[in-house]
């Protein structure tokens, strides 16, 4: 019996400190904590009601544009673009988001900026911002990324001019039982 008792601790204990050590990257990031510009955050992914399935993903901020020049892209994306309201400007974040697979027969996708409240800009105090419908620089960070597969693009918010620094969120929960996760947060300057 001590030796099933043995083998068991075994072959758990390993397991455990993989995953606790898997974790401690995003157990890091926090709103008072985001990731730096081009810093990446491993967090976990599950998806599947059923018989869920967990996905490790890697979701790095790679640039950020604001102000004059993230205008500018978006009237070279669409020439019709409004002015966000007074006081505000437009900030443009490109990210790349990734999603491996834990064992061959995951075989589940996630619809990546399906949902409005997927990605979201907050204030340094972590007021919500509104989100804006507008046209993109393409890539647009949006579609269903499938497991091993990588894709990256572009998002938009309108911020406050005053606002010297802005938090982006990743939701995973957001539009419905497609997957759930850990809120992740990101500097936008």
């Amino acid at each position: 019996m001590k030796n099933k008792i043995a083998a068991l601790i075994a072959v758990l204990l390993p397991l455990m400190i993989v995953l606790f050590a898997h974790g401690a990257n995003a157990q890091a990031n926090s709103p008072s904590d985001p990731a730096a510009i081009g810093a990446p955050v491993k967090s976990l992914l599950e998806l599947g009601s059923v018989y869920p399935s967990l996905y490790d993903i890697t979701v790095t901020v790679l640039e950020t544009v604001r102000g004059d020049e993230a205008m500018r892209r978006l009237r070279a994306a669409d020439g019709a673009v409004k002015p966000p309201k007074a006081g505000f400007e437009y900030l443009l974040a490109r990210v790349k988001f990734e999603m491996k697979r834990r064992s061959i027969s995951d075989k589940l996708t996630f619809n990546l900026g399906s949902s409005p409240l997927q990605w979201v800009a907050f204030t340094s105090d972590m007021a919500e911002y509104e989100g804006v419908a507008v046209t993109v620089p393409k890539p647009e960070l949006k579609g269903t990324v499938r497991p091993d597969q990588t894709r990256e693009g572009w998002l938009s918010f309108a911020v406050e001019q005053k606002e010297k620094k802005p938090v982006l969120v990743f939701d995973p929960d957001s539009g419905g039982a497609t997957g759930r996760g850990k809120p992740l947060f990101f500097r936008l300057y």
